[in-house]
């Protein structure tokens, strides 16, 4: 099996899944016998390759998303499920997922050329605007319909109830580029969808930045008592610039390496990526929105584009089982198995208000058939952007934050795992997944 090849044979998906249980034996022998070194990081690494390996050709063969049997091996085996990864291998890995998303992020943007941008400028703009009015305010409303359901709301007053649940529908239009670009790279789909798909995941990417904060600001201004600022604009404002300075310099830096290294390029590029991922943690920067503008920049403004593509398409198998293995194993099903009705409306309430809002946007963009139709299955997915950001919220909101984070924590996981099937669904449907493309299914145009 092959980490984006055709879907496996049976015979070949019987050899995998005979291999990792051999693994996971041993794994469990050495522990029983108590050798030292017998797990840890290093362990939970080459075990979520090998199973996410195995797990990716099983959806393959399925006809899901390779990234969904990558997701669902590393639930299986975290601290979640069978227990084989522990919360600290997990932690420990953090610093690898993160590379893995700058690479994934890197390749994104250098998908984004200056011909597509004329093209869909207007469609994913017009959405944008839909999403932010219709999505923030449509789910906020439904999650203060809920709030009697929710321990952590016991005892707010209507103003904070109203904070809390703008907060909610904030977190709401979040969408995950790591899934969307994971299922669009394995498809290798092509067209006005996929164009409108890019465009959109990534500047809801950088919209949610500057939204986030005022409402959390207003949020704490009103339930612990922090004074408000307008100052903090002006920080947003410094940090959108210097993460695109970042994004340019990054961009003009790896289009001139790639000019001068004809051999290594990839090894040369996960080093530099590598430092790059560090720098911006320490700085603060959003890691996806440096890379992404990055990539824009080698594929329009160098002429390193072709061999970015190659260096980080002979990457991107291993890259993708890295980034979703490790994102499966910190998904958190005690959460959602103890709030599944409210988890479950604020899912549906969350895919109604996406499908109303979608539509609109589609209407003043005056869009194609198979944008119409499709787009609204794309805006399913959330991932690590959102989590991060319920992370930030816990830390924020004495008695409320960490209730909200675990409740947002299991509605992700559901939309993680619904929403990679649910894009390639959509691409299919629109006849924009290539008939040679791994595991490509038979389109039903809308």
């Amino acid at each position: 099996m092959s980490a984006h090849g055709a879907a496996p044979s049976v015979q070949e998906l019987v050899r995998g899944v005979v291999a990792l249980a051999c693994v996971v034996g041993v794994r469990l022998l050495l522990e029983r016998i108590g050798v030292p070194g017998s797990a840890g990081p290093l362990f939970a690494l080459g075990f979520l390759v090998v199973a996410g390996y195995v797990c990716g050709g099983i959806a393959a063969f399925l006809r899901l998303p390779r990234l969904t049997g990558y997701l669902l091996a590393g639930l299986a085996a975290g601290p979640q499920g069978a227990g084989l990864i522990d919360s600290h291998d997990v932690k420990a890995l953090m610093l690898v997922n993160t590379l893995a998303l700058a690479l994934i992020a890197l390749q994104a943007g250098a998908e984004i050329t200056l011909p597509v941008l004329r093209r869909s400028w207007w469609s994913v703009s017009a959405s944008a605007l839909a999403q932010l009015a219709i999505v923030i305010p449509g789910v906020g409303l439904a999650f203060w319909g809920l709030s009697s359901t929710l321990p952590f709301t016991e005892g707010l007053s209507t103003t904070g109830m109203l904070v809390v649940a703008l907060l909610w529908g904030t977190l709401a239009f979040t969408r995950s580029p790591s899934v969307t670009i994971a299922v669009l790279a394995e498809t290798r789909a092509k067209g006005p969808l996929t164009d409108w798909s890019i465009g959109i995941v990534v500047l809801l990417d950088v919209l949610i930045l500057p939204i986030f904060a005022i409402v959390l600001g207003v949020t704490k201004s009103e339930l612990v008592g922090d004074e408000l600022h307008l100052d903090m604009l002006a920080t947003l404002g410094h940090e959108l610039f210097s993460s695109v300075a970042a994004g340019v310099t990054l961009g003009l830096a790896v289009g001139a390496l790639l000019r001068f290294v004809d051999r290594e390029r990839v090894l040369v590029l996960v080093v530099f990526s590598y430092g790059v991922t560090a720098l911006c943690t320490y700085l603060g920067y959003d890691t996806l929105f440096v890379f992404v503008i990055a990539g824009f920049v080698v594929m329009n403004l160098t002429r390193s584009g072709a061999p970015l593509m190659s260096a980080t398409e002979s990457t991107s198998g291993i890259v993708m089982i890295v980034f979703f293995a490790t994102a499966g194993a910190k998904l958190d099903l005690a959460a959602l198995y103890a709030l599944w009705p409210a988890v479950l409306a604020l899912v549906v309430a969350r895919v109604v208000a996406s499908v109303i809002a979608a539509r609109v946007g589609h209407a003043l963009a005056k869009d194609p058939a198979p944008v119409r139709s499709n787009a609204w299955l794309v805006l399913v997915s959330q991932a690590g952007v959102t989590i991060g950001l319920a992370t930030i919220i816990a830390d924020s909101l004495p008695g409320v934050g960490s209730g909200f984070a675990s409740l947002c924590i299991a509605v992700v996981a559901l939309n993680t795992i619904v929403g990679a099937a649910l894009t390639k669904w959509a691409l299919a449907r629109a006849g924009e997944i290539p008939q040679d493309a791994p595991g490509h299914d038979k389109p039903e145009h809308a």
